[in-house]
């Protein structure tokens, strides 16, 4: 017998080996093994298939199986080789980094005590032994644990009871699941849906029931109730015995999420899989969902990978959001495998946003995708006022440009006297964008990345958000030892502590990378807005997904052009969903809602229609753009982005891969570049970025293959994005 095997390193290759007679009965496809790999190494393999005849001469013995159960069958193993194929990835790769945990992990267990069938009327007992005997009998099989919880001294006592025949001692296994967040969120109870709920909520269900790949875009502006819409598909799914995957694009978002889901849905039924869960319960979790003990699986974008049984529903909420990509390590769009995955299942697949992808919206103009509205928001509530406010010609009392305008201001105060809560959205953490030198001009930057550091006044520190470099803020300039420093920019810490300054008895917090690094900082900042504790909440992206707090009713933009000016051909569609998604938490109480937006391009078309909440509008000026430079989704673009810890190397490899590119390219494909990324250095890397382009996808994915195929060397990393897709 012998097993063929993907191991977690660079390489396309798979390997046999054989297997020695005491484990043959262990082996099946989806379970690690140990295996020897050259001279000295031990490495953990993943089973892909099993045969009676090796593809190859000498083949060396598996050293020990890992996994009592496999952690994915011949269907997920499926899907996993489709990512790796259109993402250009080694399916080694892959699942070692989908799949959980490693060698080290074992299963948790705890002893169980029964008590025997057997007459033991004529045994005595203590009138402790009598206590607990009484216990076991009322509440059957029990834990070990509980029984320490309720009396003193119990394991001498079990131990007794066991020795005179009248319990017995067994040993189960227990999962370990993520902690229970905070319960955040009203009533569930007596939700009526609207006919529009009702009529998209119908579409759903027959295609759940058709059995059918049914790719559906659920387009509700925000407060629409799409959330509402979601469960109760679910629900529908869950009666056809089918499996369900509940995709959010943050952690952020499942702590509400999820008390709405186990509110509806029993405990057990639910599965949470992000980063934040622990290594050990992500084993266990993704053990439960393997057996198809847990029938739905909440989580963000590597949940796309659970290896759900009879899968039926896969939402992805927030379809729009860039945090569905995933940039290091496995290079993938959750949102895209999304519907891949369902077309592999014949499921259906829920794509919701109130700003979708200009991508995804076009496929429902080309009749790819079905279309649903919720065009009004729940209990026909208004959607909030927005109002532009024109920086260019504010100025404080310093004569600069004030961080916050008289206009929000003023809002914000009326806001604290009516007891209502307000958000300030800001995309830049920190407190100031950078430091320089009025001497000389020298600007503090990182030393491993060609970006300015972030100056973090409260911890007084420098600190670059790319590679985490950080240090002491310096006194003194290092190049010409002058002492005036001065900082530029604002970011999220200065925005809260001018906030606090000028409203000193508000309730002030700060939402963002930097303040929810402790396990649970996520649940407890929203547990206070949930609960009033919380005046005016300051953060970045992580306030603007997906929030339902009914206080809330003024959301302020500190700065709209954040987003507009990076180089990039979405820019103008994430400042256009940006500002819709951050004003959509605005007004979802009994309260009207309002919105400021401060930005110095008020006549930009993505402002413009966001203050009219005009998404056909944006789409229709949108579309025309991309249609005139031949931008997704009228072309298909591969990225190939080029590294190296020397400058000249990645200069020089560049150029040589951007002209082996064009000999290979032909009418095809056209390619852009070589060019320095925008960021050319990070984490000690010079970074350099070639474009492929063309309406083919085959002949893109061919020209890169053949790319890193001929110019792969050790001193030169390539990575590939493959992005936009279109799967239909």
């Amino acid at each position: 017998m012998f097993v063929r095997v993907a191991i977690n390193i660079p390489t396309e290759k798979t390997f046999v080996y054989s297997v020695p007679e005491e484990l043959k009965k262990q082996i099946a496809t989806g379970k690690r093994v140990l295996v020897p790999l050259g001279h000295r190494r031990r490495m953990i393999g993943y089973v892909l298939e099993s045969m009676n005849v090796a593809d190859r001469d000498e083949t060396r013995d598996i050293i020990e199986v890992l996994d009592k159960e496999p952690l994915f069958n011949e269907n997920d193993l499926e899907f996993y080789k489709w990512a790796a194929g259109y993402y250009i990835h080694h399916l080694g790769k892959l699942l070692g980094n989908i799949l959980p945990g490693g060698g080290g992990i074992k299963t948790k267990t705890e002893k169980m005590i029964t008590l025997c069938p057997s007459d033991v009327s004529d045994v005595k007992l203590t009138e402790k032994q009598r206590e607990i005997t009484d216990f076991i009998s009322q509440h059957g099989e029990t834990p070990l644990s509980l029984l320490r919880r309720e009396f003193k001294n119990v394991s001498s006592v079990i131990r007794s009871l066991e020795k005179k025949g009248v319990v017995s001692i067994s040993e189960r296994e227990v999962y370990r699941r993520p902690e229970q967040g905070p319960d955040i969120g009203g009533d569930e109870r007596g939700l009526i849906l609207n006919k529009e709920q009702e009529a998209a909520l119908k579409e759903i269900t027959i295609g759940i029931a058709s059995k059918k790949f049914s790719p559906y875009l659920l387009h509700g502006v925000t407060g629409s109730g799409k959330t509402e819409v979601y469960l109760n598909a679910m629900k529908e799914a869950l009666r056809l015995n089918g499996g369900i995957i509940f995709l959010v694009p943050e952690i952020a978002l499942t702590p509400q999420l999820l008390s709405r889901v186990n509110k509806r849905f029993r405990d057990n039924e639910v599965a949470v899989l992000h980063s934040g869960v622990s290594r050990s319960a992500r084993y266990d979790q993704w053990r439960r969902i393997q057996r198809g003990e847990a029938r739905i699986v909440v989580g963000a974008r590597s949940a796309i990978f659970a290896p759900v049984r009879n899968l039926r529903l896969i939402i992805v909420d927030e379809e729009h959001d860039t945090s569905y990509k995933q940039d290091d390590r496995v290079r993938y769009n959750a949102r895209d495998l999304a519907v891949v995955r369902a077309k592999l299942n014949s499921a259906v697949v829920v794509l919701g946003s109130a700003t979708p992808e200009t991508q995804t919206y076009y496929n429902t103009k080309e009749k790819q995708y079905r279309y649903l509205s919720l065009p009004k928001r729940v209990e026909d509530k208004p959607l909030p006022q927005v109002e532009i406010i024109d920086m260019k010609d504010k100025r404080d009392e310093s004569g600069g440009v004030p961080i916050i305008s008289r206009s929000l201001r003023n809002a914000i105060q009326d806001a604290l006297e009516s007891g209502k809560q307000s958000l300030l959205f800001l995309k830049r953490r920190g407190f100031n964008t950078f430091l320089y030198c009025l001497d000389c001009g020298y600007v503090f930057k990182c030393l491993n990345c060609s970006v300015s550091m972030t100056h973090h006044a409260g911890a007084g520190i420098l600190r670059c958000h790319y590679c985490d470099f950080s240090i002491k803020a310096p006194p003194l300039c290092p190049f010409c030892q002058g002492g005036r420093i001065r900082s530029y920019g604002v970011g999220t810490e200065r925005v809260a502590e001018e906030i606090s300054i000028l409203f000193p008895r508000a309730r002030v917090e700060r939402m963002d990378s930097d303040t929810t690094v402790k396990k649970g900082s996520h649940e407890k900042l929203l547990k206070a807005l949930d609960c009033g504790d919380i005046d005016i909440l300051v953060g970045t992206q992580m306030i603007t997904k997906g929030h339902d707090f009914p206080n809330v009713t003024l959301v302020g933009v500190i700065s709209a052009d954040t987003s507009l000016n990076i180089p990039d051909f979405r820019a103008a569609e994430r400042t256009f969903q940006l500002i819709t998604q951050v004003s959509g938490r605005s007004g979802r109480g009994d309260s009207a809602g309002r919105v400021l937006v401060q930005t110095f391009n008020p006549q930009h078309y993505a402002v413009m229609r966001a203050k009219e909440h005009d998404y056909t509008g944006f789409y229709e000026d949108e579309i025309s753009l991309r249609r005139e430079l031949a931008y997704p989704p009228f072309s298909r673009m591969v990225n190939l982005r080029i590294s190296s810890i020397k400058k000249g190397r990645a200069a020089e490899g560049a150029g040589r891969i951007g002209i082996f590119a064009r000999e290979l390219s032909g009418n095809e494909v056209e390619v852009i570049g070589p060019a320095e990324a925008p960021i050319a250095k990070i984490k000690g890397r010079y970074r350099w970025h070639i474009l492929l382009k063309g309406r083919d996808i085959r002949a893109l994915h061919t020209l890169a293959k053949k790319i890193l195929t001929k110019t792969g060397e050790d001193s030169l990393d390539i990575k590939v994005d493959v992005d936009p897709v279109n799967f239909m």
